[in-house]
């Protein structure tokens, strides 16, 4: 039997989905936002880590809401879900094409965790991968729907999940083993979303222990252990950027050009 949300911003859309989605909303707000706030201001001033920061997270915000336009039932903020996945994308294509990987090669350090960072994103992507696989293929070949897919028309998380985010994963670890700019840049993108993800379980937990009087202590300390294992990669990553600030060569270059019309200055 399928149960639907009878109430609420959610109403409509599966009420298993809300109940795993809630504690994401939860860790957005608690974490993700500043997180992505504080990134941004050191972004703003070209610093290095900044930069690596915020990409990562955008990186999130762009999974989970491309995750909420598509695989939620609509509501009032179906355009705050599109303009959230549409600016996260945009945002990061155009921070990656503007960076100088020169500078970025120039300010990692010896100690930066090449290897240790790319397995965990190979990691990450492998989990992914024969995690979807094996909710789908037993259904391969019959008629029956997967388990996961009731309620659904489709596997719209299996499809991001292994389209987009298990390749991504292997792609980043990729660049990174072999020292690439952009695998430095992404190196962050893989331990936020995992960060996430173990921030939105227990969160789930505690919830779910206030609303029942029971509190899976022990769930909580195991999820607790996932969660400080990226964010312990995610410091060593960012100890290993030499603190520097980017330097912007197109802003350079426009302010060293002459005008391309006389000023009034010229002409008195």
């Amino acid at each position: 039997m399928v149960e639907i949300q009878d109430a609420g911003i959610y109403q409509y859309s599966l009420r298993a989905l809300v109940t795993g989605g809630t504690p994401w909303d939860i860790v957005r707000l608690l974490v993700g936002i500043p997180l992505l706030f504080v990134s941004f201001v050191m972004y703003l001033r070209r610093s290095l880590r900044g930069t690596v920061l915020f990409i990562g997270s955008l990186a999130s915000f762009l999974y989970q809401y491309l995750l909420w336009t598509f695989d939620w039932a609509y509501n009032s903020l179906f355009l705050v879900y599109l303009a959230l996945f549409s600016l996260s994308l945009w945002s990061l294509v155009l921070i990656l094409a503007e960076v100088d990987g020169a500078q970025v090669r120039a300010a990692i350090e010896k100690r930066f965790p090449v290897k240790t960072a790319s397995s965990f994103s190979f990691a990450v992507g492998v989990m992914l991968l024969f995690k979807c696989l094996g909710e789908i293929l037993p259904s391969v070949g019959s008629s029956a729907m997967p388990a996961v897919a009731t309620g659904y028309y489709t596997l719209v998380d299996q499809a991001l999940d292994l389209g987009l985010l298990t390749p991504f994963c292997i792609f980043a670890g990729v660049l990174l083993l072999r020292r690439k700019s952009f695998g430095y840049l992404l190196s962050s993108s893989s331990l936020i979303l995992f960060l996430c993800v173990g921030l939105s379980v227990i969160a789930g937990e505690v919830m779910l222990g206030l609303s029942t009087g029971r509190m899976n202590v022990v769930g909580i300390a195991v999820f607790s252990l996932f969660v400080a294992a990226p964010l312990a990669l995610l410091v060593a990553v960012l100890a290993g950027i030499r603190s520097t600030k980017l330097i912007d060569h197109a802003s350079n270059a426009r302010t060293s050009e002459r005008p391309l019309w006389p000023t009034w200055k010229g002409l008195s």
